[in-house]
């Protein structure tokens, strides 16, 4: 198969996010692959039929393709197992204190910010999966001749290292060595126009469906991650790293610096050395 003028990708998890960023490209191209990625730990993919049912409906005369894909051989292939554990259960046995805590009672003398930050950075369970998400989605543009894949990034999950301004930036220029246009059509629309939009076209029931889905009022359209260390990073760690501004933007460059190793081990580890 050969679509690269006439399809896109989208990496799609069923939610409204990646639902607006195929509906938005409905109009620019002919096919829509719509591709679920799973791994151990991410359950219920066939949620994700609901939402594909009715961008179907929404879009009679476009062909739009379902595909899922396995990726855990990826991500357990770039993941650092041993580190990502000794960080989890420094924090669950209180071998370490939150970064926000710089008081002087801890018995080595001053405490190393810096490499408190590393060690705690092991455990980003979101931006390692993505990680191996943006791998595998390399790879089937490839096996499949697609030149544009987008996904539902947005500016509201600052937990999540890969849906980073900063981040994104990175990553557009690794897919563009492979000809690929990676682009995130969602990143700078606001969460009430990606409801009124998805509303207007029949694709939800509810102006407020992410809303209402997040808040289990709904039955859930997404595939659902259940990985443990995603909710320990997400509700534990993580608000032990960032703490301030400065923090922040601490925080922001080791992401860029984490995506950027990984992905050029991966491509290696992939066989993927183009560019």
């Amino acid at each position: 198969m050969n679509d690269e003028k006439t399809a896109v990708a989208v990496m799609f998890s069923g939610g409204t996010d990646s639902t607006y960023a195929a509906w938005s490209q409905s109009p620019n191209y002919d096919r829509i692959h719509l591709v679920t990625f799973f791994r151990h730990g991410l359950r219920k993919s066939q949620n994700t039929k609901e939402a594909f049912d009715r961008l179907k409906g929404a879009c009679p005369d476009k062909e739009i393709h379902h595909h899922e894909i396995d990726f855990e051989e990826i991500y357990q292939m770039i993941t650092p197992k041993k580190e990502k554990l000794d960080a989890q259960l420094a924090v669950l046995n209180q071998e370490i204190d939150p970064l926000w805590d710089k008081s002087g009672h801890l018995k080595q003398g001053e405490r190393d910010l810096a490499a408190d930050l590393q060690r705690l950075f092991q455990a980003n369970e979101c931006l390692q999966c993505k990680i191996a998400m943006d791998l595998a989605a390399i790879k089937f543009c490839l096996d499949n001749g697609i030149s544009s894949i987008c996904d539902g990034s947005n500016t509201e999950q600052l937990d999540d290292g890969s849906q980073l301004e900063d981040v994104k930036q990175i990553a557009r220029q690794i897919f563009k060595r492979f000809g690929i246009n990676y682009f995130s059509p969602v990143f700078h629309v606001s969460v009430e126009e990606r409801g009124k939009v998805l509303f207007d076209a029949g694709i939800t029931d509810h102006l407020n469906h992410k809303h209402l889905e997040k808040n289990h009022q709904l039955p859930s359209r997404q595939i659902q991650c259940t990985v443990p260390a995603s909710v320990l990073w997400t509700t534990c760690i993580f608000p032990w790293v960032v703490y301030d501004g400065d923090s922040c933007n601490a925080y922001i460059r080791m992401s860029c610096l984490y995506f950027e190793e990984k992905m050029e081990t991966g491509l290696r580890l992939l066989g993927l050395t183009k560019g």
